[in-house]
């Protein structure tokens, strides 16, 4: 059976993520789509638990003095127990760790995080798009 879904910028907690569009990947064997998108109960978390733990480990193993960028791209409120507050407690818990949350709609950083979060009330894209651009400075070099 080959499905097609598409997921639409609500399905997203309202950010203009865009949507996805045929071809989409499907199963090899039955042609089934499976996007694993965390828009449901269809995601399958298994194929990431792996990285997940090395993860841990690491920082679980990491100097104290490790320094830690942690960069958050439109992480909002759709489920935020994924990614955004991890991203908060990681800060709080690694001394020399800093958040950089870019989102156009919800780019509010917690109190407590103060002088080790920055705030950038723009689309990743845009963003990107800017850090493209060379520098002034740097275009004769």
């Amino acid at each position: 059976m080959n499905k097609q879904r598409s997921a639409s910028p609500d399905a997203f907690g309202g950010d203009a993520v865009g949507a996805v569009t045929p071809p989409l990947p499907g199963c090899p064997n039955c042609g089934e789509i499976a996007i694993n998108v965390r828009i449901g109960p269809e995601f399958v978390d298994a194929p990431h638990l792996p990285a997940g733990r090395r993860l841990q480990d690491r920082l679980g193993t990491s100097p104290a003095e490790t320094c830690l960028l942690i960069l958050k791209f439109s992480a909002g409120f759709h489920s935020p127990g994924v990614i955004r507050w991890p991203g908060e407690h990681l800060t709080r818990r690694i001394p020399h760790a800093r958040l950089v949350r870019v989102n156009p709609t919800h780019p509010e950083i917690p109190a407590g995080l103060a002088g080790r979060t920055s705030s950038v009330p723009v689309g990743a894209g845009h963003l990107l798009d800017a850090l493209a651009v060379p520098h002034p400075a740097l275009a004769g070099s």
